[in-house]
């Protein structure tokens, strides 16, 4: 990337006349490229390039802007919305973005500053994988260890039909939106503005998730296809949470405006009052181009299910086209890093598990340190980049921030932020701003006893944050529970929550608040450390009572 020289005095006689002060980001490039010198720090030019950097949406050099501003390659931006709209921006979290680490993006745009970074560390992984299935085949005769892809293989077509099955399973949260708050003959006793609309909503949820937890229960899957169809289950709850309660308050501001229409002309001097509020909920029903609810078809619902978001909105950025290029490298990228990702499970970190009742805990922990970090970031690399950006691709969709950068967190509240975005912003959404806002409304009413003096006296910004771990720790712990079929006494969930106290000891501690490198490489030793002790507790406690079974298709 090209970096301006500054000149200490006026320009020379001999300055090329191609260089102008006005000259934008683009055109400086072009006339370097053309052998021209570099050019005057001019007030003039400060402004202009200072322009172009904020103003990510315009024809300049989209390749240096910050990733996170980048557009992927064919973005095709939303409509402009109605100045009524832009009350409501403030509560869309998508727009037109790329991932950081996305080498592919960056070699469409034609960027290839990482590339040599990228073939390096494949190379080094290459030759690494290279000596350790040589290390296996002098040690037992064959290059992989083929005890773990039994087991991961085995019963798969029942496993694949069941997961079709539960995909297919949440399309009932479109006839029961259509019929039972904005239908013609919804019942006048199930107002999505009244409570009541919120408890059948989650009595449909909750039995919705009992159906099929209890049905992977009744399956004898070893503990692999347990783990998988476990979380895609979270996942897929997720997404009909967050369609049902988007859809729920979109209802409410459509009944709600109904009403206003109605009232309108009765009265001349709340003609303009109700006038505002409708054109308010009119840009919250149609903030761009799609309205609500004629949205509401099993054709947006799909979409809505294949794209890698976990937050609804009635319509989201898209790209003007598939680039089935792309789409082939990610493809061969997820093959790729799960053949790693099995080597480095199969002969780097079973053989210690199977160790760990002669070993011990503490010393099997230290040896599953390092392949537990590289198991953390091949899934991180598999799920972010590759799969994500893949089915985002061939949904046209355009908000590809799916992780920021996690790996500079200075504490764990920067790292849940960062680390899985989606998730994030489910959690955002559904939990944390809804918590802060009743938390803040009912501050100041009147009562007492214990409660109201919590209410009182703890910031909503912190109950907030309290509620969103205790719920996201709840999450964890059903998800661990179900797919090991056991319960250990909560130990995911007393350690996601026992972040509460380290984050406000980090916000409160000021000479350790400004000691940035200190608090990352805390941040990182606790990951690389308390990852394998957490993997380690659960094998040696709930997982494996017998550790043969740890490969064994009929354990766990």
């Amino acid at each position: 990337m090209f970096v301006p020289q500054v000149a200490d005095g006026p320009p020379s006689s001999h300055d090329s006349p191609q260089l102008r002060p006005q000259m934008t980001r683009r055109e400086i490039e072009a006339a370097l490229a053309s052998g021209s010198p570099p050019p005057v720090f001019t007030p003039s030019l400060r402004r202009s390039l200072r322009k172009d950097r904020q103003d990510p949406e315009s024809d300049s050099d989209q390749q240096l802007l910050h990733p996170r501003q980048r557009k992927p390659a064919g973005v095709q931006s939303l409509p402009a919305s109605t100045p009524e709209a832009e009350k409501h921006k403030g509560q869309l979290f998508f727009r037109p973005r790329t991932s950081i680490l996305d080498y592919t993006e960056l070699m469409y745009q034609g960027s290839d500053r990482i590339r040599g970074l990228v073939t390096c560390f494949w190379t080094v992984i290459g030759a690494y994988l290279v000596s350790l299935l040589l290390s296996h085949y002098e040690s037992n005769g064959e290059f992989l260890a083929s005890g773990l892809a039994s087991l991961i293989f085995s019963r798969a077509t029942d496993l694949v039909l069941s997961d079709l099955a539960l995909v297919l399973s949440t399309a009932f949260v479109v006839p029961f939106v259509r019929v039972l708050w904005i239908g013609r003959w919804q019942p006048r006793w199930l107002d999505p503005r009244h409570p009541r609309s919120m408890l059948f909503q989650a009595a449909a949820e909750i039995g919705w998730l009992v159906v099929w937890y209890t049905w992977q229960g009744t399956r004898g899957w070893p503990w692999s296809q347990r783990c998988f169809f476990s979380l895609h289950t979270a996942v897929n709850w997720m997404k009909v949470h967050s369609y049902l309660s988007t859809n729920r308050r979109l209802a409410c501001s459509l009944r709600t405006r109904d009403e206003l229409k109605e009232r309108q002309g009765s009265c001349k001097e709340e003609d303009e009052t109700i006038q505002t509020q409708i054109r308010d909920l009119d840009a919250e029903l149609c903030p761009y181009s799609a309205r609500f609810p004629e949205t509401q078809t099993l054709a947006n619902y799909a979409m809505f299910q294949l794209c890698p978001a976990l937050v609804y909105e009635i319509e989201y950025p898209r790209t003007s086209r598939i680039r089935w290029g792309y789409v082939a490298e990610k493809t061969a990228g997820t093959a790729g890093i799960f053949i790693v990702f099995y080597i480095v499970v199969a002969h780097l970190m079973i053989p210690h598990l199977e160790r760990m009742h002669e070993v011990g805990l503490l010393l099997t922990t230290v040896h599953l340190m390092g392949p537990m970090a590289t198991c953390w970031l091949l899934f991180f690399f598999i799920t972010f980049d590759s799969i994500a950006n893949g089915f985002a691709e061939l949904t046209c969709f355009a908000d590809r921030r799916f992780y920021d950068d996690w790996w500079n967190a200075r504490g764990l509240d920067d790292f849940s932020r960062k680390w899985n975005r989606p998730v994030h912003m489910f959690l955002a959404r559904h939990i944390y701003m809804p918590v802060r806002e009743l938390w803040k409304g009912r501050r100041d009413a009147a009562g007492r006893g214990l409660f109201r003096r919590m209410q009182k006296s703890m910031p909503p910004s912190v109950a907030a944050m309290a509620a969103t771990f205790f719920f996201s720790s709840i999450l964890h712990e059903v998800t661990i529970v179900v797919a090991c079929h056991r319960w250990n006494h909560g130990l995911f969930f007393f350690s996601q929550m026992m972040q509460i106290p380290l984050i406000l000891f980090t916000e409160r501690a000021a000479w350790f608040r400004e000691q940035q490198a200190l608090r990352n490489w805390s941040f990182w030793l606790a990951m690389v450390f308390f990852q394998p002790f957490l993997l380690c507790m659960y094998t040696y406690g709930a997982f494996v009572p017998k550790t043969s079974d740890v490969i064994d298709p009929s354990g766990m």
